[in-house]
């Protein structure tokens, strides 16, 4: 009981610069992925991307890097928008930086709040759900964690060319996961 209360806790931190990085979100890939049709949270995807879609999940679900690069492209790119982060390209670099978010958060689960789809890309806002044992780095900060699960919510636009995700762009909110931190200091400029 006292879990759920932390996490949701941390949940009614989104806040206004939360709100307005998705509507930005979204209404970029709606402008760039037109036609799409919504989907009810949760529910599985429908149409062409129904199965890519439900793949990655599982892949993301199963918290094994290798399973979940093997569904990017060999030139894929992933750009983590938080203040710092490099973009990776390629699956090794992908590989890596996925395997650095599964081993700062080991318990690394999420839960979809909506879902939308294009005829090639899919936009998932979601909470991650929070609880890393020790210090990690996102970008260019480093947080020590203050031993309290939440969740970080995140927004996520995938795109798929025959098959396989070619770009994954994620968003987070930084502000949560510094009010959520014993401390945050940045670790290079």
């Amino acid at each position: 009981m006292l879990q759920a209360a932390r996490l949701k806790a941390g949940h009614r931190l989104e806040g206004a610069a939360m709100k307005r990085l998705k509507n930005f979100v979204m209404a970029i890939a709606f402008v760039l992925a037109v036609p799409t049709q919504s989907v009810v949270a949760q529910s599985p995807p429908t149409g062409e991307l129904q199965p890519l879609v439900q793949r990655y999940a599982e892949a993301w679900a199963s918290r094994d890097a290798g399973r979940i690069v093997v569904l990017h492209s060999a030139d894929s790119t992933f750009r983590l928008f938080i203040d710092g982060a490099a973009p990776a390209k390629g699956q090794e670099a992908i590989r890596q930086q996925f395997q650095k978010i599964l081993t700062d958060n080991p318990t690394y689960r999420s839960t979809v709040r909506s879902l939308s789809l294009g005829s090639d890309n899919v936009v998932i806002e979601y909470d991650i759900h929070m609880d890393p044992p020790r210090a990690f780095t996102f970008g260019a900060s480093r947080y020590v964690p203050n031993g309290r699960a939440y969740l970080l919510p995140a927004i996520d636009v995938i795109y798929f060319r025959d098959g396989l995700v070619t770009a994954k762009h994620t968003y987070l909110d930084a502000t949560v996961i510094r009010h959520n931190s014993r401390s945050a200091s940045r670790v290079r400029q």
